[in-house]
């Protein structure tokens, strides 16, 4: 008997590439992420998209879901690629397609939907980092009980500085008030980066080293000791996108 349970089909829309020293290791951003979210969910198929180079899907229904991942490149930036993204995100959103985002992709959808992202005036947000609970009314019931703090690693100096209309905010802290957002059937969304190992952030930060302000690049290694979230937002990711896919 053939099972009835549809295998979803995840479209990673990778929006960089991975540093040539980082990449014979780690490979892509889209290994990372078939990566983590197999580890929540092993029946989960993965189809990559490099839109950074221009190579979109011919067809919205190639994938049940997208996702964006991270980026060098900043939302206001005038990139060749930028304008194609904008509008696959605004006719997925349209179709209802669940979109997930994380730090660039994170940004670039609140800047697409009607929100906006820039860079901010704080400098970098690196390292480990805790976010707190914002979450009020109603959520559904893969996402309770929501913890009241989230721990991610983060290396951005960009962020949301205004949500899309009907999102609501999830997680935030003094430095980054929009640190996770969510509208339902539409939008999942996080500033951090459960994909990076800490072996991957500490490469990272160490070839990025003399960007930061003094003392930081210290700081956010002695971070690295704390717990982090990557399985809960991973289960949060794979429980949304089915959420949706089986209604």
């Amino acid at each position: 008997m053939e099972s009835d349970t549809k295998m979803i089909r995840i479209g990673i829309l990778d929006c960089d590439e991975l540093a040539p020293e980082l990449k014979p290791a780690y490979l892509s951003y889209s290994e990372m992420f078939k990566t983590l979210l197999s580890g929540a969910d092993s029946d989960l198929q993965f189809q990559s998209y490099p839109v950074v180079s221009g190579c979109f899907p011919v067809s919205l229904d190639e994938c049940d879901a997208y996702l964006l991942t991270g980026s060098k490149s900043g939302v206001y930036d005038q990139e060749a690629w930028l304008p194609g993204l904008a509008a696959f995100i605004s006719h997925a959103y349209t179709e209802g397609v669940p979109l997930v985002g994380f730090c660039f992709g994170h940004q670039m959808l609140a800047h697409t939907l009607g929100g906006c992202a820039e860079k901010s005036e704080l400098g970098w947000g690196l390292g480990a980092m805790v976010h707190q609970k914002q979450a009020a009314g109603q959520l559904p019931e893969w996402l309770t009980p929501l913890p009241d703090r989230l721990c991610l690693l983060y290396s951005h100096q960009d962020q949301v500085t205004a949500l899309p209309p009907g999102a609501m905010r999830l997680y935030g802290n003094h430095f980054c008030p929009n640190g996770a957002y969510y509208e339902p059937r539409k939008l999942l969304s996080f500033q951090g980066h459960p994909e990076f190992t800490k072996p991957y952030m500490e490469g990272l930060m160490h070839l990025r080293q003399a960007r930061y302000r003094p003392g930081q690049y210290q700081q956010a290694l002695d971070s690295l000791y704390m717990n982090l979230d990557n399985e809960l937002v991973a289960n949060w990711v794979t429980a949304f996108i089915k959420s949706e896919v089986q209604r």
